[in-house]
């Protein structure tokens, strides 16, 4: 194995990255539904949005593993960020920079690997897109330009500000490792301290701008059956498959966490009243349209859902309502489940009239 030699501008490269603030941040479905469309498009089981960190890869999205990132020292994307021309390796049993590298030798057996170089603005190579199969294949100048193209659209992606306020001030206020403890690692979402941390800042949020937001709570439908029936490995996949197709529904500034188990809370910044039914139709859909794909079958999947609307003019504390959002959740659960339900707000104050 040859491992990737260093760029000579590693330094000011690594710090590119770095002040992008994107390493270490959840999955989003903008860079998903790229990594989606190279493996269609090219017909590979594998795909990824891969940043080339110190000492690691990190994907910030990836179709095919399960895995967050490998080691930097036995990367393709370490070779591929050393030139602006895709990496084209055909057989990697062929290939004396690969032919013993744990990632060919072991699995995921990588025979063929395509990936081009990201690179931003200032020239900077940061990471790779990439296209991986585990059977030996060629790759034709259509299907080169198609992966190009979609590499021009991760850079744009990358390079463009699509997060709430509060994603993004989280995200600036915070160390690489803190970050990293707010994120679950089995969904690659935010966990919930996470969430409470961007609950409290969309609040801030939704008064000092005067526009409404709403939030959800989210479970899936007879859980403890799946776990019961078909293990607990078919029920992390679950979990998994419910949190992507969450996310899929989702605009960019929405904020999905893990918020324990086989729970969800779901924030809509700047969202009215009159447009929470439409993305609560829209996620439930998006759900119970795809099987979840698991070690022994497909398993069909509902969820359930509570949501509230929130006026900047609100009383109390957000903390009100997670409670009726969850109170709204129990009702939908009642009344037949892989549905939602709204909650119509906070009881009005009664007045006592005194004598």
């Amino acid at each position: 194995m040859i491992k990737a030699p260093t760029p000579e501008n590693e330094a000011e490269r690594l710090a590119r990255l770095k002040s992008m603030r994107v390493l270490d941040t959840p999955v989003e479905e903008r860079f998903e539904r790229i990594t989606r469309l190279v493996c269609r498009t090219l017909g590979v089981p594998i795909a990824a949005v891969s940043l080339v960190d110190s000492d690691r890869q990190w994907f910030k999205s990836i179709q095919g593993l399960d895995v967050e990132e490998t080691p930097r020292d036995i990367s393709f994307c370490g070779h591929a960020i050393m030139h602006d021309e895709p990496l084209v390796v055909g057989n990697a049993l062929e290939d004396e920079r690969f032919h013993d590298n744990p990632l060919v030798a072991e699995a995921p057996s990588i025979r063929f690997y395509a990936g081009c170089p990201l690179v931003m603005a200032d020239g900077t190579r940061i990471g790779t897109l990439c296209a991986i199969d585990q059977q030996p294949r060629e790759i034709t100048e259509d299907e080169l330009i198609v992966l190009r193209d979609l590499a021009a659209m991760v850079q744009s992606e990358l390079q463009a500000a699509s997060l709430s306020e509060a994603h993004t001030g989280l995200l600036e206020e915070l160390k690489e490792a803190e970050r990293a403890s707010l994120i679950d690692p089995m969904t690659r979402i935010w966990n919930r301290r996470g969430g409470e941390k961007l609950l409290k800042r969309e609040w801030d949020s939704m008064q000092r701008k005067g526009k409404p937001m709403a939030m959800a709570m989210i479970d899936i439908d007879h859980f403890k059956k799946v776990n019961d029936t078909h293990g607990h490995d078919a029920g992390d996949k679950v979990i998994c498959h419910v949190a992507k197709m969450l996310i899929k529904s989702l605009r960019p500034a929405d904020i999905l966490c893990r918020w324990g188990g086989e729970e969800f809370l779901l924030l809509f910044p700047e969202c009215e009243p009159q447009n929470l039914q439409h993305a609560l139709d829209r996620l439930i859909k998006a759900v119970h349209g795809a099987p979840a794909a698991t070690p022994a079958e497909p398993l069909q999947v509902t969820v359930s859902a509570g949501a509230v609307s929130i006026e900047p003019s609100a009383s109390g504390c957000y903390e009100d309502y997670i409670k009726l959002a969850d109170n709204a959740l129990y009702e939908a659960k009642g009344n037949g489940r892989n549905r939602f339900e709204i909650s119509s707000g906070p009881e009005p104050e009664k007045q006592v009239v005194g004598f």
